[in-house]
């Protein structure tokens, strides 16, 4: 019985290291890159880790992997992927004009471009998903990405409710953001999308 608990103290703990480790190499590499250029080769090679280590449960070196998968995803994954942020500050930007104007549909506009916005977060966040499970081509994983995201509404749910609990714990404990923020969210994500999201077996996974 000892021995029981001392295992899954020691497993519990591992886990903890392992997510702190990989959430604090997360934050490294991404101001390598001078953050722009390095989010998301970083955050690639972050969802990678995460999915070798935690649902495949394999053994390597996370220092070793994570700097090689930085380096090979850097250009693709910035050609991918940047996008992405032209398009969320369009957004932001017609959210800032819209609220400073004063019409009938004023609040009813800006609501619409809030929604607007999550649902290209949430895109973005499939299109982590299905390209960590092989997909390529930005037609391809802009396909996967938006049928996961009209056909796995639970999963969607399930993703915001973690995303504003991480938030609500992030700002209650110091400290909480700078080791585990990335890697939690990830470790969630991954284990909600292969757990809920429909069909998602037919993504077939990529060694790399």
């Amino acid at each position: 019985m000892n021995n029981g608990l001392l295992n899954k103290f020691y497993s519990l703990s591992t886990w903890i290291y392992n997510l702190a480790y990989i959430n604090i190499l997360w934050l490294t590499f991404t101001l390598l890159g001078g953050v722009v250029l390095g989010i998301f080769p970083s955050t690639i090679a972050m969802f990678f880790i995460i999915k070798r280590m935690f649902l495949e449960k394999s053994d390597f070196s996370i220092i070793k992997e994570f700097t090689l998968l930085y380096k090979k995803e850097f250009k693709k994954s910035n050609l991918l992927f940047f996008p992405f942020i032209l398009l969320a500050i369009i957004v932001a930007a017609d959210i800032r004009f819209i609220s400073s104007l004063d019409f009938a549909f004023n609040s009813l506009l800006v609501q619409l471009f809030y929604v607007l916005l999550f649902l290209l977060a949430m895109i973005f966040l499939y299109s982590l998903v299905v390209y960590i499970y092989g997909a390529r081509g930005k037609k391809e994983i802009f396909k996967k990405s938006f049928s996961l995201l009209l056909n796995n509404p639970m999963t969607n749910l399930y993703i915001l409710t973690w995303l504003l609990l991480l938030h609500f714990l992030t700002m209650k404990v110091a400290g909480l953001s700078l080791l585990f923020s990335g890697s939690v969210f990830s470790l969630t994500v991954l284990l909600t999308v292969q757990k809920t999201g429909k069909n998602f077996v037919q993504h077939v996974d990529r060694k790399l």
